[in-house]
């Protein structure tokens, strides 16, 4: 085995009934990386995962995790999975979920379960009932649950699903920590500002069939506009305007159209020369938001054209 592929996915297809879910897919995530799988609703993204943890089958292809066929329960091993609708009796606490978990599994300790629910500040749950907590309060124990102790593969469907903004920063946090000890992380989400933040690689599914994939930066292209952060946006706009340049006033800040990407220089002579104070400058690049969009949009085109 590749010393740093863990998944390999290689040429799998897969139907149910006349819906083609996955077609001619092949992906590979190399060992401790944070990787995305994005793509509408339908694109075959969660039938991608369940395939990956055996729980269903592809009709054609192979799929390995440490360079075991997934069919194998040993390539399931210390691997972690959330789904994004789980569901548990509402009478259990989470204390007794861990305990349950532990019987199958034998991978993590309850001191270590604590430490995980201290991290999503959900220690305090330890002994209330599902059925008596919110829906963001079960979505971080779920995720402590999933992540306890030294998860090696973690699979997280819609991870953010449920939680307010200061749950989803807990839940960035710890996709950081997971991988920072060693897990690899792979995540389906459609809130493309979170995965953003945490991500390194994404891969784009449409259709059932892998249409992009890279390192986020890779993907992203320069939009032809920079950047000024300054206190005094008003006055930077109306020398910027003086020089030619069509602006907007953004956030703390101008935002100039560059004649071209190759004038960024010639823009930040004239910045640096309206005299204005200014603490910093940047050409922006497409968010994943607009490079989702970008990608969809081009193979929406595209099988418009084929169907033509």
């Amino acid at each position: 085995m590749e010393k740093d592929i863990l998944i390999r996915v290689d040429n799998i297809s897969k139907s149910f009934r006349k819906v083609q879910a996955l077609s001619g897919f092949s992906l590979c995530v190399s060992s401790g990386s944070i990787f995305s799988l994005l793509g509408p609703n339908g694109a075959g993204k969660t039938t991608l995962m369940k395939i990956l943890l055996g729980l269903v089958g592809s009709d054609s292809g192979s799929v390995t995790i440490y360079d075991l066929p997934v069919s194998s329960p040993l390539s399931r091993r210390n691997v972690r999975y959330l789904p994004e609708n789980v569901t548990f009796p509402s009478w259990a606490t989470p204390a007794i979920l861990f305990r349950q978990l532990e019987r199958i599994r034998h991978e993590s300790t309850a001191e270590e379960f604590r430490l995980r629910c201290t991290e999503l500040e959900c220690v305090d749950l330890m002994k209330r009932p599902l059925g008596k907590m919110s829906r963001g309060q079960r979505q971080r124990v779920a995720l402590s649950l999933v992540t306890a102790g030294k998860p090696e593969l973690v699979l997280l469907d819609e991870p953010g699903s449920g939680l307010d903004p200061g749950g989803r920063i807990l839940v960035r946090n710890l996709i950081r920590n997971l991988s920072s000890e060693g897990a690899t992380v792979l995540i389906n989400s459609h809130l493309l500002g979170e995965v953003e933040r945490v991500c390194d690689t994404a891969t784009f599914i449409s259709r059932g069939r892998l249409i992009a994939e890279g390192e986020l930066d890779s993907l992203s292209r320069q939009t032809g506009l920079a950047y000024i952060e300054t206190g005094n946006a008003e006055n930077m706009k109306l020398s910027l305007e003086k020089l030619g340049y069509s602006c907007r006033i953004e956030s703390k800040g101008v935002v100039a159209q560059l004649p071209d990407p190759s004038s960024f220089p010639d823009m930040a002579r004239s910045v640096l020369d309206t005299g204005i104070r200014f603490s910093g400058m940047n050409q922006m690049r497409e968010s994943l938001e607009d490079v989702f969009l970008r990608i969809m949009q081009n193979d929406s085109e595209q099988g418009d054209d084929i169907v033509s």
